[in-house]
């Protein structure tokens, strides 16, 4: 086996960034130009259903879950797949309950919403939240899978994040968002390819039968563990209400997704090319899950991670490594797994970059721009410098990036903590008309700190974590194999997924808090938020004035059930009664 990439692998990898920076380039020169922000940040609201639909996947399924899922899979087993589920529930809701009120009120960015639903400060430190957000989640979607290839590949760490850095620059501050979404196409190809290839090339080397005869013994079909049991890692209930909130949030509030049902032009379009996506989204996740069992049932009696002549620092180098043993012999095809990992890179990090310059133009500058003599066409200049100087702040955040103990771990840490709380916050507007902007601000806050505290206190404590069985008693039948030697010192991937070694402090001495499941955290931040947000909205409606809530910032569903003839009657009726309470008292 080879443990470096060959010719046809770099040239491979160098195909796949030349057409991407190419794409950026056709549509800088066509077209107009990308010389207004509707064309540069909108596509001109003319965007076709497919590519937006297959770009909503690319967004949402980065390298981390091209790396962390199998790895999560190989570990704890298939029960953290239920929250695959959370794709149609939370696809639906954002479909039909948030993308109605977005197109009826013509916004650019879903931070106008809440400026007109409860105020301008509600919009803009939301927005900061989601800029703060993106590029912390960016900085590890950049090196996270740089770091894993480098480890077992050999592959310059900072020589791919650089190159990255640069093709993603240069189509998404040239080509705009038709660039973004088109890129997204060509990227998501190549990764659903190397997810194939690799089921594909395993069940011909063990069979299919033998692959789910292996992964059955070992325990990791687990589908059903009901537990209410907050330390579990992986539990039905976690991993369900985990994926509803997360899908909820990223089709239903995420700029990133809401920039792309905007850029279709009408409301009917947004919601085909959202439902449309489900089966793409459904697919990939299975494949990613069915890769960890593929590659559990290989390595099922060798632990690569136990092994004395490989030692990986960690599981989420498992998917590069079982690549380069199956594929290390056949020219190209592991360097179609590497572009593959990589597009999956780029097609998140394009897609955060345009969602911020968006952001910084609509949601920072023209609110507080006091020059009205501003044209557009300097404004689609600005978006550019954005988009540009957003990739540079998430190089300087790659740099910090090696402090996260796990990948899937430390994205959904990162990514969850202000998610869940603004996912609450557009709940509270959209579905209630007792909400009002400070309620919603101490929810929000509420939510934040409780994620930070949980998050942020469970990396620093360092609880154990229990894996399912794996063991190494036919690594000595295979020692023939080539030994392999990392290249790259443990950082990013040591302590969630290793064994063994386990320094951390005793369970005794850990916070109960603190070892929460992380899949835990979104749901019950959103809840806190909710709860929070609607009693201090009650309660601060008594000392201050209240307005009515137009019809336009509700949901469709809450729409039509407050202006309905008998709900208003029944609400006109408790009106009355607390009239003539106060008049008595």
């Amino acid at each position: 086996m080879s443990t470096k990439l060959g010719i046809a692998d770099y040239a491979v990898v160098a195909i796949m960034l030349i057409v991407s920076a190419l794409i950026g380039v056709y549509f800088r020169f066509s077209g107009g130009r990308q010389k207004t922000t509707n064309e540069f940040l909108m596509g001109n609201r003319r965007m076709q259903i497919t590519p937006v639909a297959i770009s909503l996947i690319a967004t949402s399924l980065s390298s981390i879950s091209v790396l962390g899922i199998p790895a999560e899979t190989y570990l704890y087993g298939t029960q953290v797949f239920m929250a695959a589920a959370g794709v149609p529930i939370g696809g639906l809701l954002a479909a039909f309950a948030f993308l109605p009120v977005f197109y009826d009120m013509k916004v650019s960015t879903v931070y106008e919403y809440l400026e007109k639903r409860f105020g301008k400060t509600s919009r803009t430190i939301a927005a900061i939240l989601f800029t703060l957000q993106t590029i912390l989640y960016m900085g590890v979607v950049l090196y996270a899978p740089a770091l894993a290839l480098n480890a077992v590949t050999g592959l310059s760490t900072w020589a791919s994040i650089l190159t990255l850095a640069a093709v993603c620059m240069l189509y998404s501050s040239q080509g705009g968002l038709k660039a973004v979404l088109w890129t997204a196409v060509f990227q998501f190809t190549l990764v659903y390819l190397c997810m194939i290839a690799v089921i594909v090339k395993i069940s011909m080397m063990l069979g299919f039968t033998e692959i789910v005869e292996i992964a059955d013994k070992g325990g990791r079909f687990i589908f059903t563990d009901f537990t209410g049991d907050l330390t579990k890692r992986y539990s039905f209930w976690n991993s369900l209400l985990n994926g509803i909130g997360f899908y909820a949030y990223l089709y239903g509030v995420n700029q990133a997704q809401v920039q792309r049902y905007l850029s279709v032009g009408n409301l009917k379009k947004a919601q085909i090319a959202l439902i449309c996506s489900f089966p793409l989204l459904l697919l990939f996740n299975l494949l990613i899950f069915w890769d960890g069992i593929s590659l559990y049932s290989m390595f099922h009696d060798c632990d690569p991670m136990k092994d004395e002549n490989v030692k990986l620092s960690s599981a989420d180098q498992l998917m590069p490594y079982g690549i380069l043993k199956i594929f290390g012999n056949i020219p190209g095809l592991t360097g179609l797994c590497v572009a593959g990992i990589f597009s999956a890179s780029l097609g998140t990090l394009s897609s955060g970059v345009n969602a911020l310059a968006n952001i910084t133009v609509e949601d920072f500058i023209k609110p507080f721009c006091f020059c009205k003599k501003v044209n557009d066409t300097c404004m689609a200049f600005i978006a550019k410098l954005c988009a540009v100087g957003y990739i540079c702040l998430i190089l300087l955040m790659a740099l910090f990036t090696s402090s996260f103990r796990g990948v899937l771990e430390a994205s959904t840490v990162v990514f969850g903590m202000p998610a869940g709380p603004v996912l609450g916050m557009f709940m509270l507007g959209m579905f209630t008309t007792r909400a009002n902007e400070p309620g919603a601000l101490i929810g929000l806050f509420a939510g934040v700190l409780l994620f930070a505290w949980a998050g942020f206190g469970a990396y620093i404590t360092k609880a154990e974590v229990q894996t399912l069985s794996r063991n190494i008693s036919g690594c000595y039948a295979n020692s023939t194999w080539e030994v392999f030697n990392p290249t790259t010192p443990v950082s990013v991937f040591e302590g969630v997924t290793e064994l063994l070694n386990v320094t951390e402090s005793k369970e005794s001495d850990i916070f109960y808090l603190y070892k929460w499941s992380y899949m835990w955290l979104f749901p019950i931040a959103f809840s806190i938020t909710v709860i929070v947000g609607y009693i201090a909205s009650y309660i601060l409606s008594f000392f201050m004035e209240v307005g009515d809530v137009k019809s336009e910032y509700l949901s469709p569903f809450v729409r039509k059930l407050h202006f309905s003839p008998t709900y208003t009657a029944v609400r006109t009726k408790a009106s009355d009664i607390e009239v003539e309470m106060n008049a008595r008292l």
